[in-house]
């Protein structure tokens, strides 16, 4: 017959056994996303870095990224994220920053502005007559 003590012995080493199997399948999570990162895809380079974000409202922005030299403007909302325009040619805003103060609002109308004004310009045509 099993006594009392045998029973807790029994609950006692099984409790042992199953934190030693959930330990060390933790340890080897933790070592495998450790040591198996790829050389070159997440490491000291950054192929993605966000240049600048404006907030349009609380859950609205427009975001400018430099994805591998390339500049992308998109537009974040809280159900979707949509390209808005590329720029091929590079830009340094470091420069523009330490010279004087960078505006979101001053790159968007230089870079956009001919095409904005113009939509612009006839919707308010369209919406007058």
């Amino acid at each position: 017959m099993n006594t009392s003590s045998e029973i807790w012995f029994a609950f006692a080493r099984t409790f042992c056994v199953l934190f030693l199997v959930l330990a060390s399948i933790i340890l080897v999570f933790y070592l495998i996303k450790r040591f198996s990162t790829a050389k070159g895809v997440k490491g000291g380079k950054d192929f993605i870095k966000v240049l600048t974000v404006h907030h349009l409202s609380p859950k609205e922005k427009l975001v400018l990224l430099d994805v591998l030299g390339d500049t992308i403007l998109i537009g974040v909302t809280s159900t979707n994220i949509s390209k808005i325009s590329s720029f091929e040619t590079d830009m340094d805003f470091s420069s523009e920053a330490n010279e004087t103060s960078f505006k979101f609002s001053d790159f968007l109308t230089q870079k956009l502005g001919s095409s904005f004004k113009n939509k612009g310009t006839d919707l308010l045509e369209k919406g007058g007559r």
